[in-house]
Order: C-alpha cells, then structure tokens, then sequence
C-alpha cells in the first residue's frame, strides 16, 4: 500500500506564507528594539553586531601581526 506525495497545508498559500512570516518576524523586531530596557542602554542589535566585528576585527590584526 503506498501512499502519494504528501500534500502540504498552508496558513494562507505557499508564498504567502513565506512572505507573512518574514513580516511578523521583522515587525517583532522592531517592536522588542523600541521596548526593550537593554536595547536602550547601548545594546541593541546593531550595536551588539558592530562590536563584534570589530573584536573579529581586533583579533584578525593580533594574529596577523604576531605572524
């Protein structure tokens, strides 16, 4: 007995689902960005993400010149 291909169900269609996902992610991030204490004090995402960069950075530079 075998079974067919199985056949997906989706919240709205298959794009837009993909689409609708993406929009709530992006919108929660806004919104905890705005409302979060931390987010506020110096640690939002951007910030976070740039300092360690330029600790990667940092590191690159020291490993480099110790070579």
């Amino acid at each position: 007995m075998s079974a067919g291909p199985i056949k997906y169900q989706y919240l709205i269609s298959r794009t837009g689902d993909i689409v609708f996902s993406l929009t709530v992610g992006t919108l929660a991030y806004f919104v905890n960005e705005r409302d979060n204490f931390r987010a506020q004090n110096g640690n939002s995402l951007r910030e976070l993400i740039s300092r360690k960069r330029e600790r990667i950075i940092a590191q690159r530079e020291q490993k480099s010149a110790s070579n």
